[in-house]
């Protein structure tokens, strides 16, 4: 199978399957973004630290620690409770919190989204307080109690070097080294404890801060939706799984929708193609005389005497042998054609020298030609090739073609057949049926026109 081949089979074939799952998911895109409400954005500059970030990672660890901060369930429920809001905390900073570092510095903006633009703003300014308020005060208790415990040890240190002094007077000359080699060990203590208590006081001081830079402002426009992206990426994906299910089912169930389709699953030419199924109309007539011309042709090569007709659909037997009838020779115009016939299941005279055909729908499935192949293969004879015909009309095209005053039945138009009809039966009625059905003639040319839509609707 070539390429354009099997494009043909999967996409032409299956094009509605294809369609479908292509417009399906961009109509229901489409509507769930029309049906989505517009949300506007409150956005706040925050600067944490005085310090540039010296790498990506350091930026993201920035960005990361506001966005824990931003998103607990705390900071957001109170934000809530302000705006008078009532949601899941949890949802809500999902859906509706962002934290976004600007480049690699170590500013970032917190971004609230919300349906009224009062309430986007109100809630991003709490959520901003909390975040300044917890990076810049968050560890201060510690560094507190830090200077609280170092003071007190200092405390101590003092009143034992007062306690000491005091024995130092009144103390017996073997006590005094004693006790000023005790006053030297808690002078080196409190030497130590007034060095962490300025580490403390330093480390305060050039903590790093969070400021302000830009305050929340009031949205005035909409966010822009991005609608129009998912649905190209719901047709991409539509696309995607429609050629799947498309490239499964014809994997499946194969089926020949071209007569090139046919012609190369049965390694023969396509010799001619019958329009339609009805065979006194003018282009079959045509089309089924240069497929016999052309046949006869390819019969010189194997000095063919005999034709016959392998069907891949039994049900058209009937069909087939009225259509063969047309096909076969004529002593005064078409003597070069061959004699044919339909090869069914009973048995023919295949003669000196015969030659098959294969008389094909044009949509077919690639198992039906299975048996038209064994058979052929089977009795040894030469394959000329393939000839495809229409299937039966489309019933709503029928319908059209039914209620139309010039292609449909004749309706209420009285004609040779009726006319038949209904004085056999007033004549069966008066006892003479014989004499009044022998009088009303049938034109001829009346008869074919309804066997032929007769024939085309049963069909």
């Amino acid at each position: 199978m070539t390429i354009d081949e099997a494009v043909h089979r999967v996409i032409r074939g299956h094009w509605l399957l294809l369609l479908l799952c292509m417009a399906l998911p961009v109509v229901g895109t489409l509507y769930i973004g029309s049906r989505t409400p517009e949300l506007y954005e409150a956005v706040a500059r925050v600067q944490m630290g005085r310090e540039p970030a010296a790498s990506n990672v350091q930026a993201d660890a920035t960005s990361e620690r506001v966005l824990g901060i931003a998103t607990s369930v705390s900071v957001v429920r109170a934000a809530l409770d302000d705006a008078g809001l009532a949601t899941e905390p949890v949802a809500f900073a999902r859906d509706h919190v962002d934290v976004r570092r600007v480049g690699v510095s170590s500013v970032v903006e917190i971004a609230v989204t919300e349906e009224s633009p009062p309430r986007a703003a109100k809630i991003a300014k709490s959520i901003t307080s909390s975040v300044l308020q917890f990076s810049n005060l968050g560890d201060q208790q510690t560094v507190a109690e830090g200077r609280a415990q170092v003071n007190r040890k200092l405390a101590d240190i003092r009143k034992q070097r007062g306690a000491l002094v005091g024995k130092l007077g009144r103390a017996q000359p073997g006590d005094v080294l004693a006790i000023q080699a005790q006053l030297g060990a808690l002078m080196t203590s409190q030497t130590e404890y007034e060095r962490q208590l300025s580490e403390l006081d330093i480390a305060e001081l050039s903590r790093p801060k969070a400021v302000l830079l830009d305050p929340v402002r009031l949205p005035s426009t909409p966010v822009p939706t991005d609608t129009a992206q998912r649905a190209v990426l719901a047709l991409f994906i539509g696309a995607l799984l429609g050629l799947g299910l498309a490239a499964g089912r014809e994997a499946m169930r194969p089926r020949l929708r071209s007569a090139r389709a046919i012609a190369y699953a049965l390694d023969a030419p396509h010799l001619g193609h019958l329009p339609r199924r009805q065979l006194s109309h003018e282009r079959v007539r045509a089309a089924a005389g240069q497929v016999a011309d052309r046949i006869a042709l390819l019969g010189q090569r194997y000095d063919a005497d005999r034709l016959f007709f392998a069907l891949a659909r039994p049900a058209d037997d009937a069909w087939a042998r009225k259509l063969v009838g047309s096909l076969g020779p004529d002593a005064t115009e078409h003597p070069h054609r061959l004699p044919s016939e339909v090869l069914g299941t009973g048995w023919v005279d295949m003669g000196d020298c015969p030659v098959a055909v294969a008389l094909v729908p044009r949509n077919v499935l690639a198992r039906d030609l299975e048996p038209v192949r064994a058979m052929v293969e089977g009795l040894g004879w030469p394959l000329l090739g393939v000839v495809t015909y229409e299937t039966t009309r489309r019933r709503f095209w029928r319908r059209h073609h039914a209620s139309s005053p010039r292609g449909g039945r004749p309706g209420r138009v009285p004609t040779a057949m009726t006319v038949q009809g209904s004085a056999g039966m007033d004549a069966g009625r008066n006892g003479a049926g014989h004499d009044a059905r022998a009088s009303v003639p049938v034109p001829h040319e009346s008869r074919h026109p309804v066997h032929d839509e007769r024939e085309v609707y049963h069909r």
